[in-house]
């Protein structure tokens, strides 16, 4: 009889003791809260394209300093900076972006157009010549390289660059107006005349093309032509006084070089 009930009082205790522990182990602990991660606004960013210059320069520059590691808000902000008349300004962000993208073929682009528009070509020359070959069949870089390459004092391989590009894009106007462009450069417009005359008959060629051609027709003294050639996209009053100026240049040696320059 003693024997029962110590027994019983054993498993008594057994459950008494056993049950709490079981049930606090089967407690799972706290999760942390997952941290959500900002996200751009696509769709804003696709209508800001609609905009104005200053308002995509400002939309950019926030758009980067929300998003300091995205290097598309990079390039975006110095396209929208240089296409709005601050090279210089572009081609500093695009340097910094590039320190943390470095090799990123966009950015690499972006920069050499940036450092072309702020007159910079013989910096442009490597990121150019680095994105053409990273994108073979891309043409406008190769345009940009050739302009670089001008602007380097380098024509005979800035031609090489167009012709290149030609070779991608053998209907695109604006690859032989900036070939017609360089030989104008070198001061040899029968050379330039041949080719612009090309680009003007092309369709979709711009009204830049046309007033090339006609520079280079007033650069052989042919001012008649040049001012009906200016005409198609100018006022009489604007063509007549762009031809005047042009004869006035041209008649004076030592302006060459500003003629070269505009």
């Amino acid at each position: 009889m003693r024997r029962a009930v110590v027994l019983a009082a054993l498993f008594a205790a057994a459950a008494t003791t056993a049950g709490a522990p079981v049930a606090e182990a089967k407690r799972k602990p706290k999760e942390a809260p997952v941290a959500q991660v900002e996200q751009p606004d696509m769709a804003a960013r696709a209508a800001i394209a609609k905009e104005d210059a200053l308002a995509q320069m400002t939309f950019w520059a926030k758009e980067t300093a929300r998003f300091p590691d995205d290097p598309a808000a990079a390039v975006a902000f110095t396209d929208a900076l240089r296409n709005g008349g601050r090279a210089s300004r572009a081609v500093e962000v695009a340097q910094a972006a590039l320190q943390r993208h470095p090799g990123d073929f966009e950015l690499t682009r972006a920069l050499g157009y940036a450092l072309v528009a702020a007159g910079r070509g013989a910096e442009a020359v490597a990121p150019l010549a680095a994105a053409s070959g990273t994108m073979p069949k891309d043409w406008a870089t190769r345009v940009t390289l050739g302009v670089a390459l001008d602007q380097a004092g380098r024509p005979a391989d800035a031609r090489l660059a167009f012709e290149d590009a030609r070779k991608i894009a053998p209907n695109e106007p604006s690859v032989l107006t900036n070939l017609g462009v360089s030989y104008l450069l070198s001061g040899d417009a029968v050379a330039a005349e041949k080719v612009l005359r090309q680009a003007a008959a092309m369709p979709g060629a711009s009204a830049q093309t046309r007033q090339n051609l006609a520079l280079a027709l007033g650069m052989q003294g042919r001012f008649a032509e040049a001012e009906q050639l200016a005409r198609i996209d100018l006022p009489p009053e604007a063509a007549a006084s762009n031809v005047a100026y042009m004869r006035a240049m041209l008649s004076d040696g030592r302006r060459w070089g500003d003629l070269r320059a505009q």
